[in-house]
């Protein structure tokens, strides 16, 4: 059997060496379809072909067998990388166009600006002991058990207050899992969870400076009592003096308040109508 001229030979196909002996005479699959090669007349390769291998195979216009090659490993990891990057891409487009169908543009662009208005921009200032800001994300790893603290760590590991919050945003595309009218109301998590959040952290704040007050009032007797309350009540002034907000917990605020207004009108067309 002769190849057929370069001239007739088609596009590669990937295929498998299913088996091969010494006396040059193996098969092929493609497609499963399994297909006789010879190495004197269709191996195009300088090593000898290994079952099981990925080969290259080439037919010619009349669908007969033309040349196998081997496929070199680096070609086959760009090969393997490509298809999953592919495969991300449609399931990235299938996921986004169910998205937009279940939630909108308008909810998507609102979950988008609170997103970058927790993760990317810093969303408080604080002035106690130094000068730091911190992203809403980071505010909520840090500890508030005391001045000292708060101020100063830059919030380490994975706190329950992070995962809460990743739950609240998660909440706002209950509507693609559920058509439940109460699966709107999910698009109220965030605001709802910034609010309770912000009480927490206010007593916290607020508790921290009790005790540093008390504190110094243990140092210094039962008669100064009174000037250690004072004095917390002005380290509270001064911790609220300290604080400014950054331009992230304004696109934090208003995205959340936005898709709470989303979520209560959906559930109300949906129970009304």
């Amino acid at each position: 059997m002769q190849p057929s001229s370069p001239a007739a030979i088609t596009t590669g196909q990937r295929g498998r060496i299913l088996a091969y002996q010494a006396s040059g005479q193996g098969s092929v699959s493609v497609a499963g379809i399994q297909h006789a090669f010879d190495i004197k007349f269709h191996w195009r390769s300088d090593v000898a072909p290994v079952i099981n291998a990925v080969v290259d195979v080439r037919f010619d216009e009349a669908g007969s067998l033309a040349s196998v090659s081997a496929v070199a490993t680096q070609q086959l990891a760009q090969e393997e990388m490509a298809g999953a990057a592919k495969l991300a891409r449609e399931k990235s487009q299938q996921l986004w166009g169910r998205a937009v169908s279940a939630l909108g543009i308008p909810v998507l662009a609102s979950l988008g600006i609170l997103i970058a208005g927790a993760f990317i921009f810093n969303t408080i200032g604080i002035r106690l002991f130094a000068t730091v800001s911190r992203t809403y994300w980071q505010l909520l790893g840090l500890s508030a058990d005391s001045l000292e603290s708060f101020g100063r760590d830059g919030g380490s590991g994975f706190s329950s207050a992070q995962f809460f919050f990743l739950l609240a945003i998660a909440a706002c595309c209950a509507t693609m899992a559920s058509s439940h009218p109460k699966a709107a109301l999910g698009k109220c998590a965030p605001l709802l969870f910034i609010v309770i959040h912000s009480s927490l952290l206010f007593i916290k704040i607020k508790g921290a400076v009790s005790d540093a007050g008390s504190a110094m009032g243990g140092i210094m007797g039962n008669r100064a009592a009174r000037m250690a309350e004072q004095m917390a009540s002005e380290m509270l002034g001064q911790v609220w003096q300290g604080m400014s907000f950054g331009i992230g917990f304004y696109l934090l605020l208003a995205a959340s308040i936005v898709l709470a207004a989303y979520g209560v009108g959906e559930y109300k067309r949906k129970t009304i109508g």
